[in-house]
């Protein structure tokens, strides 16, 4: 006995009532997208607020078969596989593993010498979002040379977290060199002083208790002071 059709209301409903196809294409849950393909009035290369599409969302989390379905739907166009984004960004700049920018670039031919908005290519991109793997297979297709991610980085205005760590110690550490010093100039004045006392006392033949008292704790306020307002 076939299986009974649903109604228009109940499709409508599982379309209402499930995630979006974007979310869906990430999941990999080809059901439901293949339902908002059909009944949700969207389309592989249908845009978010940000121009990213079903294809891109596929392809970021590695979903081979969601891929080739989408790449293959009726009336797609042949160029779908380098739709970009608001970044200029086609799926393949998404790849996080070889195998799926392989199926991209040697079964639909997808364009890896094409550079995004800030001027990287995919490959460029991979080095530096750390996908060094993907960054050497995609050289391999384009020919392009290696550039340093430091450069890359440089280039798109932003820093490597080790460099960035490595400065924010050296920093940390010239600011307590600095402290450490201007205690040392501290301590040598009230010395200073201490002697200076001491010597007025013995040539007075004074006692010097009540001048030490005085020096060291309006020395002892000072340091009091400066921390309280640092």
């Amino acid at each position: 006995m076939p299986a009974p059709v649903p109604s228009q209301e109940e499709i409508a409903a599982k379309v209402r009532e499930g995630p979006n196809v974007w979310i869906a294409a990430g999941d990999g849950d080809l059901d439901r997208v293949k339902l908002l393909l059909e009944h949700g009035g969207v389309t592989p290369t249908s845009a978010d607020f940000s121009k990213y599409t079903p294809i891109h969302a596929a392809a970021s989390y590695g979903r081979a078969e969601l891929l080739r379905f989408l790449l293959t739907y009726p009336n797609v166009s042949k160029d779908a596989v380098n739709v970009t984004d608001d970044d200029g960004e086609t799926p393949l700049f998404f790849c996080e593993d070889v195998p799926t920018a392989k199926l991209l670039v040697d079964e639909f031919h997808a364009d890896a010498s094409r550079k995004n908005h800030e001027g990287l290519t995919a490959a460029e991109n991979a080095l530096v979002n750390e996908r060094e793997a993907v960054a050497e297979y995609l050289r391999s297709v384009t020919g392009e040379e290696a550039t340093p991610r430091s450069e890359l980085l440089a280039r798109v205005g932003e820093q490597d977290e080790d460099e960035e760590a490595e400065e924010r110690l050296e920093a940390a550490e010239d600011e307590e060199d600095a402290d450490d010093q201007d205690l040392d100039e501290k301590a040598d004045q009230l010395m200073a002083h201490v002697e200076e006392i001491m010597r007025e006392s013995e040539a007075n033949g004074t006692d010097p208790s009540d001048k030490l008292r005085e020096v060291v704790g309006a020395s002892l306020m000072k340091q009091i002071m400066e921390g309280y307002q640092r």
